[in-house]
């Protein structure tokens, strides 16, 4: 169970360690993306932490991804394919070879949706939620459950900067960091 967490929990962040000129850590771009694929990044998850780097494209079932890895601190890696196609974020699931969305900009508040492997259901939540981290007090943030079996998680991204935190029952779990 721990594995599928840790493993679901990276699939889920897209985005954190890219920022435009003379932005600051905590900002967002009110014009940008809730998921944009961006190079390189560090994430907290509880006890631990990872990087994920872009690693360029790789063709799947004939769509082309870009390719994630991240690597953890105790040495594991693991991968992330995602595409972008008509305003979805697209990740391709191995163990379906097919694929899941992982945000539709189209959804509004309440919309619910399933992984292909039927194991998360995803609901968005809201576009107006907070979270403070140990970094930043985020606020305007993009809150999406994810249920799984016998746990449920809240994620949350920045418009213009993409993933910058989790809760598991209310409490931070996860988050960005500035500290390399």
């Amino acid at each position: 169970m721990k594995k599928l967490l840790l493993t679901f929990c990276v699939l889920f962040t897209i985005c954190v360690f890219a920022q435009d000129e003379g932005q600051s850590f905590c900002d967002g771009v009110t014009d940008g993306n809730y998921f944009p694929l961006i190079v390189k990044k560090k994430l907290l998850w509880a006890d631990t932490w990872y990087f994920e780097e872009y690693k360029g494209e790789i063709t799947l079932n004939g769509k082309t991804y870009k390719s994630f890895r991240q690597s953890w601190k105790n040495g594991s890696i693991d991968h992330l394919y995602l595409r972008e196609e008509d305003g979805k974020v697209l990740q391709y699931e191995a163990c379906c070879q097919t694929e899941t969305v992982r945000y539709d900009q189209f959804y509004e508040p309440g919309q619910k949706w399933e992984s292909v492997s039927k194991k998360v259901t995803y609901t968005l939540l809201t576009y107006d939620a907070e979270l403070k981290t140990p970094y930043c007090h985020y606020k305007n943030l993009m809150a999406i459950e994810a249920k799984l079996e016998n746990i449920t998680f809240v994620y949350y991204y920045q418009k213009g900067y993409g993933y910058v935190g989790a809760t598991l029952k209310d409490k931070t779990m996860s988050c960005a960091t500035p500290e390399w």
